[in-house]
Parts: C-alpha cells; structure tokens; sequence
C-alpha cells in the first residue's frame, strides 16, 4: 500500500544530535572516553528518565541533570549536580547551532513530490522542540499542523499511543503512514504496535533490541526516497 505521509523522529534522525553532545562534553569534562558509546548510554537514560518526568515525579531540570549523572557513572565517574548543570548549559548552547544532516532539505522535497505527508513526530518539551525545529529551517518545509511534540500531545515514546493520536489527528489510516527514527524501541517497536510502517535509520551501527522487522533499515536518509518508491 501507497504510504499518505512520512514522519520522521527529529533528534539525531535529520540533525546531527550527537555531535553538540561531544562539544558540550569535550568543554566541560576533558576527560578521554568513547563518545558514541557515552551518547548513546546518555540517550538511553533520557529515555529511560522521561516516563518520571511525564508522570511529574521528575523536573525537567532533575531529568537533564540524572542522564549524564548516570551515564557517567556507567563508566565509575562521579560528577556533582553543578557539573551536571555546567554540562547542560553548555550542551544547550551548542544545541543553538545545529546542522541538518546533509541532503535532508532536498530529501523532504522529493518526498512530497512523491505526493505525501511530511510531519515531525518527537519526544520532548514543546518550546525546546519547537525553537529547534524553527532554527533547522525546518517550518519552511513541513506544515505546523504535522508537527508533533510529545509534550504537548500529552504521551511520550515508546508508548504507541502517541502514533495512534497523530493518525487520528491527521485523518489517515495507520497501515497508511511510515515513520522514521534512529531508536529502536522509540522509532521502529512503538510505531509499528500502533500499526505504522518504520523505517529504522541505523546510521550508528546499533543491533536491534526485539524481533520487530522494520519496512526498512537504512544508514542513510536519502534511501528512504527508493523505499517509498519500492
């Protein structure tokens, strides 16, 4: 079946999340250890985190601070809470001068040449979101009304009920939608138990977690054009 739209996960999906996090790290810390292994233990506990904080038994604030706490503690470093603090200002800071990934302006366009639905559909606070989504260029791209924060819809990732709320708030069809992410769990497991297609944009060479079968596993963005096309 022809998909009606695409939507895609935004942090480290169409901009390269992972590099103002070595940045904000390398600044702070001086420290020497595997980045890639560091963010993604960083992402994990995000994750992991966020379900407190939707039940508000956890701040934004103390949500920020816990992830690097922890993913540093991984690797036996203890940092305090104002070090924590440090690290995310200045994370924040460099999350102001983000790039798309390369080709993606272009690789939206040809989607909806194709004649379908680009959207967003992303875990985190809506303003935060928001004022990335705005300074990637992407609002001149993607319509305001297929745009969706997980703050403001109330459910977060990996709970499917988020992906069931956009279909119906965008009238189509579940098996009619695709979604692309580079998570696992958030990105291929939850979309396709609320009946989407995924395509998993594994750029990080990451093993799955489940036996789920995306439509696709792709480790470059414009191969998404020669799925839709079959």
């Amino acid at each position: 079946m022809k998909m009606k739209a695409v939507f895609f996960d935004l942090d480290d999906t169409l901009h390269d999340h992972q590099k103002p996090f070595a940045d904000a790290f390398n600044k702070v810390f001086h420290i020497k250890l595997p980045i890639e292994t560091l963010y993604k233990k960083f992402r994990d506990y995000s994750d992991f985190l966020w379900d407190s904080y939707v039940k508000n038994n956890l701040s934004l604030v103390e949500l920020r601070q816990q992830r690097i706490m922890l993913a540093l503690k991984d690797y036996e470093m203890e940092i305090t809470e104002k070090q924590a603090r440090d690290f995310q200002d200045y994370y924040e800071y460099c999350l102001n001068h983000l790039e798309l990934f390369p080709n993606t302006v272009e690789l939206l366009e040809n989607i909806k040449k194709l004649g379908m639905g680009v959207g967003i559909l992303s875990n985190g606070p809506t303003e935060h979101q928001l004022n990335k989504i705005s300074s990637l260029g992407l609002t001149k791209i993607i319509e305001r009304d297929l745009i969706f924060i997980s703050d403001s819809v109330g459910v977060a990732k990996p709970n499917p009920e988020i992906f069931i709320h956009v279909a119906n708030k965008v009238h189509i069809t579940p098996n009619e939608l695709l979604y692309v992410g580079d998570s696992w769990i958030n990105d291929v497991v939850a979309p396709s138990q609320a009946g989407w297609s995924a395509v998993w944009f594994n750029h990080r060479g990451r093993k799955p977690g489940t036996k789920h079968t995306p439509l696709a596993e792709i480790n470059e963005l414009s191969k998404i054009v020669e799925v839709l096309r079959g």
